[in-house]
């Protein structure tokens, strides 16, 4: 910036003739709330996201170890059908 001679003034000297170097930021006590209040609901809906992911992971470990379970039972069935004992006799020679 120059004045009207056409001298250069330094940011520094045309900040301090302004005065806006010298007034203080004031800050709401509400914002500091409401700060508090973003990192509070922040961690909640990081808890929360860690115990969806937590039950769909469950869940899958649920759904795999039954489709294990019923291949199992399938390949079980197999063998006994192979050996030429009818699965619901096995399965009663199991039980009984």
């Amino acid at each position: 910036w120059k004045n009207a001679k056409g001298y250069t003034i330094p940011l520094d000297k045309r900040l301090a003739a302004d005065g806006r170097g010298h007034s203080q930021v004031v800050i709401n006590d509400k914002f500091a709330q409401f700060a508090e209040s973003l990192v509070i609901a922040q961690e909640v809906a990081r808890e929360g996201i860690t115990a969806r992911i937590k039950e769909k992971e469950r869940q899958q470990r649920m759904d795999k170890e039954r489709k294990d379970e019923e291949l199992r039972q399938l390949a079980r069935d197999a063998r006994m059908m192979r050996t030429g004992v009818a699965p619901a006799a096995a399965a009663a020679a199991m039980a009984g």
